[in-house]
């Protein structure tokens, strides 16, 4: 069921949820969406919007080829210190 709503030059349309919980989105507006979108919680309830489709690898190999965030230096324990915070986590 779709109903639509004109309000200050922007279409409101009314989704429904099937069974599964499931949010059907019409073809028109999946065409012009895409294969992403990005939910968000506002403070007057959700708002969907289009989002960028990225391409897993060349994500992936930018993460891995990125230098890591680092705070200070590295302490380097004892076995005795490491041995000590063990037995007392258990």
């Amino acid at each position: 069921m779709l109903s639509h709503y004109y309000r200050w030059e922007m279409e409101e349309i009314k989704l429904k949820l099937d069974s599964k919980g499931r949010l059907y989105i019409p073809p028109e507006i999946r065409e012009e969406i895409g294969d992403t979108v990005i939910l968000r919680r506002t403070s007057k309830g959700f708002l969907l919007t289009k989002g960028s489709s990225s391409n897993f690898l060349e994500e992936f190999r930018k993460v891995i080829i990125s230098e890591p965030p680092r705070t200070g230096n590295p302490e380097n324990w004892s076995p005795k210190k490491i041995k000590t915070i063990w037995e007392k986590s258990r």
